[in-house]
């Protein structure tokens, strides 16, 4: 594991889940929970608490390239319950769920882009 890369996947981790449009704050504990390559990029399986007592969340954060400490873009939660079992594959469907909504804008971008008669 890299620990610099686990760090910055982390601290992006709470900065989205602190955003005012997904929990609204710094959860009350997160840890890492597990990582996986896919799509030829590393990612980082959270689990985090909302509160003390509350349950266990997942969430995702990555598509580094190699070691560098910058990710793609990839960082989400549905807030499901955490399931060590079923956490990488639900952690895969949110990734694949990010990259069709970005392939769905770029083509929506572009037919904006003809329709306006601008030469993509």
């Amino acid at each position: 594991m890299n620990r610099e890369q686990i760090n910055a996947a982390q601290e992006a981790m709470i900065n989205w889940l602190s955003h005012p449009s997904e929990l609204g704050k710094k959860p009350t504990r997160i840890q890492c929970a597990g990582e996986f390559d896919f799509d030829e990029m590393h990612y980082y399986i959270f689990r985090f608490k909302e509160s003390i007592l509350g349950k266990w969340l997942v969430g995702v954060c990555g598509g580094f390239e190699g070691e560098s400490l910058e990710h793609c873009g990839h960082v989400f939660s549905e807030f499901q319950e955490y399931d060590e079992s079923t956490a990488q594959d639900e952690c895969i469907a949110m990734v694949e769920m990010i990259m069709e909504y970005w392939r769905q804008e770029a083509e929506r971008i572009e037919d904006d882009d003809m329709y306006n008669g601008i030469e993509v």
